[in-house]
């Protein structure tokens, strides 16, 4: 019997940590994006036409910056949490915590 890797049978918590992977993979393509636009955005008020613009506009723009700014965190959000659960999972397996383990013992500080 061969094996064709689309029919192999995986259990839901493989299934679940692959569809989170690949999640996170596409946030991570995502991002760049959503960093220039944002940057853009930030940008903007300093152009010299800006001044020309109706308070209409302004509301309209300070509207898009804070929408930006929230997706941007909102891009970030699900990265950075698993990182953080990936650090505290592997720092309760770990004798040494990860913060403990840049520096070696002779460099630390100690009070006299």
């Amino acid at each position: 019997m061969s094996e064709n890797p689309s029919e192999r049978e995986e259990s839901r918590e493989q299934r679940l940590n692959r569809e989170l992977d690949q999640l996170l993979n596409e946030l991570r393509v995502a991002m760049p994006g959503m960093q220039v636009l944002f940057a853009f955005l930030l940008a903007v008020p300093f152009q010299q036409r800006f001044a020309a613009v109706s308070e209409f506009q302004k509301h309209v723009y300070f509207v898009t910056l804070l929408a930006s700014a929230a997706a941007s965190a909102f891009f970030i959000a699900p990265v950075a949490f698993t990182g953080s659960s990936f650090v505290s999972a592997t720092s309760r397996t770990s004798s040494r915590s990860p913060a403990s383990s840049r520096w070696p013992a002779s460099s630390r500080w100690r009070s006299p």
